[in-house]
């Protein structure tokens, strides 16, 4: 399903990464942890403390009544206290990222960030205009230059850093020369939350008996983007990745006009109705558009490829959270109080 998130290939898989908040990484080459101790505060073994506390940021930012400084170090505090738990996991990601493709010598320009941002609006058919207020502001509520720095610079970084594991071969050329150009199946969609699962057996048999009620259902979904389509997607073609291998088989298999069972996703519970068949193109040869095929099984390669690189830097950076992220899980924490307090929480509770 070639929506707005296939249609960007990894920037997508990186502003997805992004909004669950694994996508970015470590401050410096040591942990958060490796900070000054709070007093009781023991460091997990291995990780050594400042010798001391760092000088505070004198640095002025403002003045009010003529005189009286407003430092860098109280702009700091406050702006921590209103987003820091939002942005920790983000900023720290980064530096995971940054410190690994220095270690590369990798660098990425302003004009390459820039060329990327051209491209995107290029595949969505946008302006920059548009593209900065739709998907940008609008889909993923950043700014502009949040956009080049939280999610292109460091999508270009980690690209570069996959670069030696793509492989362009004849069979897989292929197989994404006849997604793009080969048979397809025009399908509807209704999705529904993982925890409406009661809601979605309990409408199942009417909307499947009829059409109607099929489509209040695809025009009143929880998802704004398949509401505003009717529940329709982009038409479905063969080989479009691993993980659409099984949405893909189903609409093959479905007759027109006929709806599938409920299918369980990691996004939700899903029901799809074949509308049509779009024959393959003949128009277009192998040969006519090898090159664009080559870009598109790299990006293809890439975008499987950037998840699996970060979950290696993360590991390998190993950050700790002294301010612990707003969407921190509950393994997360037990984690962090464990390395800092020298010791399991879960045991101090059975005391």
């Amino acid at each position: 399903m070639r929506l707005l998130s296939r249609r960007l290939g990894p920037a997508a898989a990186a502003a997805l990464l992004l909004g669950t908040g694994y996508f970015f990484g470590q401050v410096h080459t040591s942990p958060l942890a490796a900070q000054p101790a709070k007093s009781g505060v023991v460091p997990a073994a291995g990780i050594a403390p400042a010798e001391k506390p760092l000088p505070a940021d004198k640095r002025v930012v403002a003045y009010v009544y003529g005189s009286t400084p407003i430092t860098r170090e109280e702009f700091g505090e406050y702006l921590i206290q209103q987003v820091g738990r939002e942005k920790i996991r983000f900023f720290v990601n980064k530096k995971i990222i940054e410190a690994a493709a220095a270690r590369q010598n990798i660098v990425i320009t302003p004009q390459e960030v820039d060329a990327i941002i051209e491209q995107d609006c290029g595949k969505l058919g946008m302006n920059k205009d548009q593209f900065i207020s739709n998907v940008i502001k609008g889909k993923y509520g950043q700014t502009v230059d949040e956009w080049r720095e939280e999610v292109i610079r460091p999508r270009l970084l980690l690209q570069a850093m996959c670069k030696s594991q793509i492989q362009v071969d004849e069979g897989g050329l292929k197989e994404v020369y006849e997604n793009l150009y080969g048979e397809k199946v025009v399908c509807r969609v209704i999705l529904w939350a993982p925890d409406q699962k009661q809601e979605a057996f309990k409408r199942y048999d009417t909307i499947r008996k009829s059409e109607e009620a099929f489509d209040d259902a695809a025009r009143s979904q929880l998802s704004s983007d398949l509401a505003a389509r009717a529940g329709y997607v982009d038409p479905i073609g063969r080989h479009s990745g691993p993980g659409t291998a099984k949405i893909e088989e189903i609409a093959f298999r479905l007759k027109d006009g006929q709806l599938s069972e409920i299918i369980d996703t990691p996004g939700g519970l899903l029901v799809i109705k074949r509308v049509k068949s779009v024959p393959a193109r003949t128009d277009v040869t192998f040969e006519q558009v090898r090159p664009a095929l080559i870009k598109e099984l790299t990006d293809r390669q890439i975008e499987q490829a950037i998840p699996k690189l970060f979950a290696k830097l993360n590991e390998e950076a190993h950050p700790l959270f002294v301010l612990p992220p707003k969407n921190e899980t509950r393994e997360e924490m037990e984690a962090r109080s464990k390395r800092l307090l020298g010791v399991d929480p879960a045991a101090l509770e059975k005391k």
